[in-house]
């Protein structure tokens, strides 16, 4: 049996496949990650910065997200070439 090769797979749903888990990744993340700390406790060498915890669990979010987003475009880019490959060897 062939691998599918998701070459007429719609840009929207490959951004989708890559954007959704990367953003419930980051709510859980988040959420775990401001259980642990406190963002006046996240400030290094006792600098005086006037972030609202607001924004910095805005930031977090985000800055988890980006992480979350790296992973998993990541995974689908290895997923597609490794099914090109494979459906190439059995040619």
């Amino acid at each position: 049996m062939q691998a599918p090769i998701p070459d007429n797979m719609p840009r929207s749903h490959l951004v989708i496949s890559v954007l959704w888990p990367s953003f419930g990744t980051a709510i859980i993340a988040t959420g775990l990650f401001f259980s642990a700390f406190h963002p006046r406790d996240l400030v290094p060498f006792d600098l005086d910065i006037d972030v609202s915890p607001i924004a910095a669990y805005s930031i977090g979010f985000f800055l988890f997200w980006l992480l979350g987003i790296v992973s998993s475009y990541g995974t689908l880019y290895f997923t597609i070439s490794n099914a090109r490959f494979v459906g190439n060897q059995e040619n």
